[in-house]
């Protein structure tokens, strides 16, 4: 996770846009972007499928719906690295396909919390995650997409989710 906070911190810095605008949608402005971001999720997401396949779920004891769900978000999420959007049917297939990464997040999420080697606290932030990124779901349905503070909404969201996780994990 540390990667990916790194280089989604590098993103905003090299390649600033307003707050409008997620972190795909600043990159698909530049190739070297682009590229940039294809190299941080090759790197990062096979590192935090190994965290939660490999030690997350089974020190949980999580089913394989949990894992499952957590390989179609990292699937979904890689395919839409590699489809910027940049405008047409990519434009659509991005914002389709990361609406199923992040929406797999949730479920998963759930399962997580039902784990009866998660502690209450545990359970508790997990449920306080869920109203978050719930709600945040329903700003950005609401507002079609488009907010204002749209990159900071959808910072918001993975926070929800890998906070939770990361204490779950302690």
């Amino acid at each position: 996770m540390a990667v990916l906070t790194a280089g989604l911190g590098f993103v905003i810095w090299k390649w600033p846009a307003g707050t409008d605008l997620t972190f795909s949608q600043r990159v698909a402005r530049h190739k070297t972007a682009i590229a940039f971001y294809i190299a941080l999720f090759t790197v990062a997401l096979p590192l935090l499928t190994i965290f939660f396949v490999g030690w997350f779920a089974p020190a949980l004891h999580l089913s394989k719906w949990f894992m499952g769900l957590i390989l179609t978000s990292v699937i979904a999420q890689y395919s839409v690295t590699l489809v910027p959007e940049v405008g047409g049917w990519k434009t659509r297939y991005h914002r389709a396909t990361s609406f199923v990464s992040a929406a797999c997040l949730v479920p998963a999420l759930i399962l997580a919390a039902m784990s009866g080697y998660v502690n209450l606290s545990g359970r508790l932030m997990a449920l306080t995650s869920l109203a978050v990124m719930l709600g945040i779901m329903y700003i950005i349905t609401l507002n079609k997409g488009r907010h204002r503070y749209l990159l900071w909404l959808q910072t918001g969201y993975y926070v929800a989710f890998f906070a939770t996780t990361l204490w779950m994990a302690r």
